[in-house]
């Protein structure tokens, strides 16, 4: 009878583990709060894309130029979890905006830290602030007006420490836009 007690246990502690680890893994714990945005040697494009609408502005592509956006990120978890950084995009991207990179913000001004990224540990239902900078992108096609949007931003977390996952966090508004004018090259 005690060694049937015992593998209950067992079993019980097994399928609480399991359960545990189900639930810490297909977390979507973080969105987007406030946050502040300012383009850097990119001017407004003439006209915003018809299809935004009254959304985010379009910039146009120039060399050099960058796009940076200092947001609040709420995590609606009931533990805490870590931003460890941000997933970008691949070096032989050839789209108009390139990035982000991820930065540390400040919570009390939502401007950026100048200093390397530290990890933003953001308490249960409480907010954390990063910066994410967004490039325009030496490798964009040329000559073909295209235009380019960021919807989203994929941010590397852990939870409690122990388990890594990413998310895809909504800009909304925020996102960067960029237009390459026909005859940048």
């Amino acid at each position: 009878m005690r060694t049937l007690g015992i593998a209950a246990a067992v079993l019980v502690a097994a399928a609480l583990v399991w359960c545990a680890l189900g639930y810490a893994t297909g977390m979507r714990p973080l969105s987007t709060g406030s946050g502040t945005t300012g383009p850097h040697g990119l001017r407004v494009a003439a006209q915003t894309p018809a299809a935004f609408g009254s959304g985010p502005t379009a910039f146009v592509w120039h060399p050099g130029g960058s796009y940076v956006i200092t947001v609040q990120i709420h995590n609606s978890a009931s533990v805490p979890v870590t931003i460890t950084g941000v997933d970008g995009t691949p070096s032989d991207w050839e789209g108009p905006i390139a990035g982000p990179t991820i930065e540390n913000g400040d919570p009390g001004t939502l401007e950026p830290v100048e200093e390397p990224f530290r990890h933003v540990r953001i308490g249960p239902d409480a907010l954390g602030v990063v910066t994410l900078v967004y490039r325009a992108n030496p490798r964009a096609l040329c000559g073909t007006g295209a235009t380019g949007w960021m919807d989203s931003v994929d941010l590397r977390f852990t939870t409690l420490g122990i388990f890594h996952d990413t998310q895809a966090v909504p800009l909304g508004d925020m996102k960067p836009v960029v237009t390459v004018p026909r005859s940048s090259c």
